[in-house]
């Protein structure tokens, strides 16, 4: 196996791990995601203002972001998984899936971006980011297409 598919599998687990740390971080800052989340919404604004946090946390208007959270991680995880045994298999359809969840997981990233998320969800955005080009970058590289070919 080339250099590049073992640095991309490592970029992958990276990708995981910072995956693993936004899901714990949304259940520890959960008030701090609801309150970036109700800055965009009048209706939560509203019930915001009129019972406070406790009011808008037990509303019905709110997402529920932890198990979302969850839920998002663990099926990552195991596609993740998956995908990165056929890589190292040679399948080279994995390649293009892996770089289609790359290009979807910036587009995630830059969702964090733009919408106004505590500090940490920022770092976590652009770090995820920059993972994911990375690991497009190596899963392109000539050596891992040869080693796909060869398989």
């Amino acid at each position: 196996m080339p250099a590049s598919v073992d640095h991309a599998l490592k970029v992958l687990i990276a990708i995981v791990l910072a995956s693993a740390v936004t899901a714990l971080m949304t259940w520890v800052q959960r008030d701090e995601v609801i309150l970036s989340w109700a800055k965009g919404n009048p209706s939560a604004q509203e019930i915001l203002n009129a019972g406070g946090l406790e009011a808008l946390r037990e509303s019905a208007i709110v997402p529920k972001f932890v198990p979302l959270a969850v839920v998002w991680f663990v099926v990552f995880l195991l596609l993740a998984m998956v995908l990165a045994a056929f890589l190292v298999d040679g399948h080279g359809w994995s390649r293009l899936v892996l770089t289609l969840m790359a290009v979807f997981g910036v587009l995630v990233a830059a969702l964090g971006l733009l919408n106004h998320l505590p500090a940490l969800f920022v770092a976590l955005s652009v770090l995820t980011m920059v993972l994911n080009v990375l690991l497009v970058f190596f899963l392109w590289r000539r050596d891992t297409s040869a080693y796909l070919r060869a398989h």
